[in-house]
């Protein structure tokens, strides 16, 4: 078996060197011939996928993370091809990894793709981009991006819940029209998602029973914009206990939706900003991706 393994090395807490002699280790006491590059630019990663690309290895890991995982399928996705990929978690709050229930431990992540399977997991898809999990707006859309660095690195997931505490009380409506296959919302919104996840920017949870990840369903969340301190209450409460409940919050399984802005705001995809548009269309993209563990 022939492993090539691509380690961001600018990814959460930052060890990537140490973590990626482990992980290259695992590899080869597994029996792999191993490939291995740290990449500390985009152009270094981009590079390496093309190569990958042409020379089609058995196994493209991806180690960094969840966006280092999703600008690699985006790249795959540019040059019309896939590739059978791993996923070593090395970011700051992992929310795909932690939704397939991949070790947090490089070595075990890693030995979890040396003796895995392939699994057919879909992908969303935001105007001509893929993400892995989420496109998000409004409410904590910007702490995933926003969050410092360095904060990031010493604080991990804290760091975006004191980031989007930050920013509750200047979020401003985001006004829309939502449009699914077979309903249509209108107002204004505090927070929104179409997501293919259990954990939404490290700090939301949906309910683990109603999202799978492989049956050609995205999951739309809008929270309405509060009206008034008690309803401001009530979000804050739900965003603390990190779950989305009641009668402002809509929740439903789509396959495509349609957002009408007359003024755009920006999203984030899978943690990285992305900016609006007046008309956006979101759908899902069946068995998008091959993944083994």
């Amino acid at each position: 078996m022939e492993v090539w393994i691509m380690i961001n090395t600018r990814a959460g807490r930052q060890h990537a060197r140490e973590n990626g002699e482990r992980i290259r280790r695992v590899f080869a006491l597994g029996g792999a011939r191993v490939r291995a590059a740290y990449t500390d630019t985009v152009e270094e990663a981009r590079d390496f996928l093309e190569t990958a690309v042409q020379q089609q290895p058995d196994r493209l890991v991806c180690c960094g993370g969840d966006g280092t995982l999703s600008f690699a399928v985006n790249v795959l996705a540019q040059l019309g091809t896939k590739l059978p990929l791993g996923y070593i978690p090395m970011g700051t709050t992992n929310d795909f990894a932690s939704s397939l229930g991949i070790a947090k431990e490089p070595p075990k992540a890693a030995e979890q793709i040396l003796n895995g399977i392939p699994h057919q997991l879909d992908l969303g898809r935001f105007q001509d981009r893929r993400f892995l999990y989420v496109a998000s707006f409004g409410a904590f859309t910007q702490s995933s991006y926003k969050a410092d660095q360095g904060m990031k690195a010493a604080l991990g997931h804290l760091a975006y819940v004191l980031e989007g505490a930050k920013e509750l009380p200047f979020v401003r409506p985001c006004a829309a029209t939502v449009e699914t296959e077979e309903e249509r919302f209108e107002g204004e919104f505090f927070f929104g998602a179409v997501s293919n996840s259990t954990s939404l920017g490290g700090v939301l949870k949906l309910d683990s029973e109603q999202v799978c990840l492989d049956d050609g369903l995205l999951e739309l969340t809008l929270v309405r914009m509060p009206k008034n301190p008690l309803e401001m209450g009530q979000i804050a409460q739900m965003m603390g206990q990190g779950r989305l409940q009641g009668d402002m919050v809509i929740q439903r399984s789509v396959k495509k939706v349609t957002f009408l802005c007359p003024q755009p705001f920006p999203w984030s995809l899978d943690g990285e900003y992305a900016p609006g548009e007046e008309q956006l269309e979101l759908e899902i993209v069946p068995q998008g991706m091959e993944l083994v563990y």
